[in-house]
């Protein structure tokens, strides 16, 4: 936001820093002479930028009787009031029905104004994100906390990062259970067994390890397949104990 002051109808310059970038920009204002349904409040020039949106400002009111001048804060659009002059005391109303900028290629620049605002939001949640999770002890070539499973997924191995806030959760009902919104499609996760960060994939970029345990068809003590109709006719457990009888 760039902020200009200005006295009479005098032009005016004010000047800032990209937030992006931090290269210089400024924007020249000329007040107008406004009177009751004045379509024109100002002119303004970008230089190094384009004007977007006219935020609230303050006014210089003057009385129709006596010229007594009068600051008045915060208008907008939708702004209303209706007060006395504090020289003469004559009835006084201001009311603005509605405010925006007109020109040229502004509803282009305010459609990139307001998708490079959803980006910068989106990096300021996730380093908000990592910040957390430094917090929490994460640190690429550590496994994560009982290696990314939960109780809801006890054999999936990391942690996805969900872009709806850029935070990471072993699944969707983790997220959902701790946030105060509904989770989004996640393609990014952290490996569970090395907390490298990665697009989702079945094998880990950084030690190989699977994300998900893999399905087998043999015994592996206990851990592995445990229904004998599934199993390798090659596992021995696969007819172990069919000859008992009852």
């Amino acid at each position: 936001d760039i902020q200009a002051e200005c006295h009479g109808t005098d032009a005016r310059t004010a000047e800032a820093s990209c937030a992006t970038c931090k290269h210089r920009i400024s924007v020249a204002v000329a007040p107008s002479i406004c009177h009751g349904g004045c379509p024109s409040v100002a002119h303004v020039l970008g230089t190094d930028c384009h004007v977007v949106q006219l935020l609230h400002s303050d006014v210089m009111a003057t009385c129709g009787q006596c010229t007594q001048e009068v600051r008045i804060r915060n208008v907008g659009p939708g702004y209303r009031k209706r007060s006395s002059c504090t020289e003469c005391h004559t009835k006084l109303n201001l009311a603005v029905e509605g405010a925006d900028i007109l020109g040229t290629g502004v509803a282009h620049w305010r459609q990139v104004a307001s998708e490079e605002g959803d980006r910068q939001t989106a990096r300021k949640q996730l380093q908000d994100a990592r910040r957390h999770e430094r917090e929490l002890g994460i640190r690429v070539g550590t496994p994560l906390p009982e290696q990314g499973a939960c109780s809801h997924f006890k054999k999936s191995y990391r942690w996805l990062r969900f872009p709806c806030c850029g935070r990471t959760f072993p699944c969707g009902e983790c997220h959902d259970e701790q946030m105060d919104h509904v989770h989004e499609w996640a393609n990014r996760m952290l490996c569970g067994h090395c907390s490298f960060e990665q697009p989702y994939s079945r094998e880990c970029s950084n030690c190989g390890a699977a994300p998900t345990r893999s399905r087998t068809a043999f015994w592996e003590g206990g851990e592995g397949c445990r229904n004998q109709v599934t199993m390798s006719r090659n596992d021995p457990h696969k007819y172990k104990g069919l000859s008992k009888r009852s």
